[in-house]
């Protein structure tokens, strides 16, 4: 299992990423550093270079192999979740949380790196061009497992809140789903299942209506995990 981090740049997916692998003792994995450290250039040269085509490729190609590996925090870079096949191969290896803030808030802290922000560094207005991005990414971001808020909490605090979250996502109940996940794709491919120990419960289309189609509440002492099960295309890929 994998926690995804998704969002605008400077939402803080690196700080928070970092923490949240240090508290679960997993491995912490930033996309762009993969990235960059495959092409052996940092991103503003490859977008200069090669022009914002040659960059995705490449995004796409590190997802791929990042996705291989288990017990890893991932911070995506802010246009990975756009594209419709990250967002499955990311959803099938684990929850995907986006981190958002306010357009203010966003410009503040990259303001002094602007020069390294290749969707930015052009802008006339930086504000408009973030505003810009945020609308067009929209419709993406919301389709992430959960939203968080970043604006005025701490990085401590917005871990806490993401683990309060997942926390039911790592337990055995995720040991069942590997060891059946040819299964369980073939026949709940695409739709989000609800995990008590080691049976099924419950399964939805999305996270919400699993949930609402337990027939009865879950005892607090048992291990309950919702999980989104890959089809067996996406399957085949995310393992």
């Amino acid at each position: 299992m994998n926690i995804i981090l998704t969002g605008f740049m400077g939402t803080g997916k690196t700080a928070v990423g970092k923490c949240l692998a240090k508290q679960l003792g997993w491995r912490f994995v930033d996309l762009d550093r993969v990235i960059e450290a495959g092409a052996k250039k940092p991103i503003p040269r490859i977008f200069a270079e090669h022009g914002e085509g040659v960059f995705r490729r490449l995004e796409k190609r590190a997802i791929r192999r990042v996705a291989r590996d288990r017990e890893q925090v991932i911070a995506t870079g802010g246009g990975a979740f756009v594209d419709a096949q990250n967002r499955r191969l990311l959803r099938a290896v684990g929850p995907v949380i986006c981190l958002t803030a306010s357009p203010k808030v966003i410009l503040q802290r990259v303001g002094p790196t602007l020069s390294r922000r290749p969707m930015l560094a052009t802008a006339p207005s930086p504000l408009a061009r973030i505003q810009q991005l945020l609308q067009q990414r929209a419709s993406a971001y919301a389709q992430a497992d959960l939203t968080v808020d970043t604006s005025s909490s701490s990085i401590e605090q917005i871990a806490e809140r993401i683990w309060e979250q997942v926390g039911p996502w790592v337990s055995k109940s995720w040991q069942y789903l590997l060891t059946h996940s040819h299964k369980l794709s073939q026949r709940y491919g695409g739709k989000y299942i609800v995990v008590l120990d080691d049976r099924i419960v419950s399964v939805g289309t999305t996270q919400l209506e699993a949930f609402q189609r337990l027939a009865k509440p879950v005892p607090r002492q048992r291990e309950v995990g919702i999980y989104y099960v890959p089809l067996p295309e996406e399957s085949a890929i995310a393992l």
